[in-house]
């Protein structure tokens, strides 16, 4: 695991009006997508300057940066609440995570999307880098959790990076309809076909 920093707590450094600002951004992202979005339409909704996003994030992309890494602090902390809901069984916990990102996805898309249709690194704002290291602890534990007796980290970080790209693709294909409707099932069916699984396999005789 990697250690981190809670957003919110983070949030709390900044101005009172900075927070406004992505605030207002999260909800109109809800409406449409950042394609879409005007910092100057931002800043009226917030009723405050339109140099406002600019004074307390020095640049648009930094803003949407730090809006991206709220939204994804708050995906985080949802998926953390649905995987403790769970119970103790490692594969319903695992299941349970992959349904609150899936649910995420439909939810909130263009706040989901946003630092990948920005192609914004983690690395430009703390904020976002704080919540992806808070996501990725939480994928960690869980599937280590899925893991058999004397699997090394490196097979955990590897079967992480598998177990995530299998929820990620499926949620993406989906939301973008390019998995043909000749194909039995939906999203959520192929997601934990593909997780009991991968489960099995990890647990299967060498």
């Amino acid at each position: 695991m990697v250690d981190t920093v809670n957003v919110e707590q983070a949030g709390a450094a900044v101005a009172p009006l900075g927070m406004r600002l992505v605030e207002t951004t999260l909800e109109m992202l809800r409406e449409g997508p950042v394609e879409q979005l005007s910092l100057r339409r931002v800043a009226e909704q917030a009723g405050v300057s339109h140099q406002a996003p600019y004074v307390h994030f020095g640049s648009k992309r930094r803003f949407l940066a730090a809006v991206a890494g709220v939204g994804l602090d708050r995906a985080a902390a949802a998926a953390e609440a649905r995987v403790a809901a769970a119970g103790e069984s490692p594969i319903a916990r695992l299941r349970a995570l992959a349904e609150a990102y899936t649910d995420w996805v439909e939810h909130d898309p263009h706040v989901h999307d946003l630092d990948h249709v920005l192609r914004i690194d983690k690395s430009e704002h703390p904020w976002l880098q704080a919540a992806a290291i808070r996501y990725w602890n939480l994928l960690h534990d869980t599937v280590e959790a899925c893991q058999p007796p004397e699997v090394t980290e490196a097979d955990v970080l590897r079967r992480c990076a598998v177990a995530w790209g299998v929820v990620y693709g499926i949620s993406r294909l989906a939301a973008l309809e390019q998995i043909p409707a000749s194909v039995p099932g939906d999203a959520r069916e192929h997601i934990d076909s593909a997780l009991t699984a991968l489960y099995a396999g990890w647990h299967a005789t060498r």
